[in-house]
């Protein structure tokens, strides 16, 4: 599995949950201004969003919003606990959150 990222954007959360999984995985850097991998092949011929986070699975199956990736993985090892389950109580005390 590989994580598509960018230091410093808006895939740290996304990687964080990955290494918070304990699963093995691929880091590759994406320059988001050439919309170019490390290796300088062309981006959106993995993501045609060209945005990060975007997780390629082993299967081929890609993943390129943040909250999908985070609930693949935390599926993918409910016993890690990664995120709060379906029927937690966070949704009836969301409103108070304000």
């Amino acid at each position: 599995m590989k994580l598509f990222y960018k230091p410093g954007a808006c895939s740290l959360a996304s990687h964080i949950t990955l290494r918070e999984s304990g699963k093995d995985f691929t880091l590759v850097s994406v320059d988001l201004m050439k919309k170019r991998l490390e290796n300088g092949d062309d981006y959106f011929a993995v993501n045609p969003k060209g945005q990060v986070p975007a997780l390629l699975l082993d299967d081929g199956t890609l993943l390129t919003e943040g909250v999908a990736i985070m609930q693949y993985l935390a599926d993918s090892v409910p016993d890690r606990q990664l995120l709060a389950p379906v029927n937690s109580t966070f949704p009836a005390i969301k409103p108070s959150n304000g």
